[in-house]
């Protein structure tokens, strides 16, 4: 298993590189997603470089905005959603409602 580099711990300080794991109560992290980024990943990676954590964290957001459901995976689509989420430190769009 790998160990999160000095970048995946800059991106997830509160558990100390991994993702967080969904069956604690608190923060705690899953040490199974180590957060392996560099600084030339994109601010909000999704797993492109290998990073399971931010795999797990692009995932995630794809179930709860809906892109999971019957049809095709528009995995362009998704991305650029979870990517503009960021950008915007919101919602998509840029709105706060």
């Amino acid at each position: 298993m790998n160990e999160p580099t000095a970048e995946g711990r800059r991106r997830y300080p509160h558990t100390h590189g991994y993702f967080p794991d969904p069956e604690q109560i608190e923060a705690a992290p899953d040490r199974e997603l180590p957060c392996t980024c560099t600084n030339g990943c994109p601010s909000r990676c999704a797993g492109e470089c290998g990073c399971k954590a931010c795999e797990q964290a692009f995932a995630e957001f794809c179930d709860v905005a809906g892109f999971y459901g019957p049809g095709e995976f528009d995995e362009a689509a998704a991305l650029s959603a979870y990517r503009e989420v960021h950008v915007h430190g919101g919602v998509p769009g840029g709105t706060d409602a």
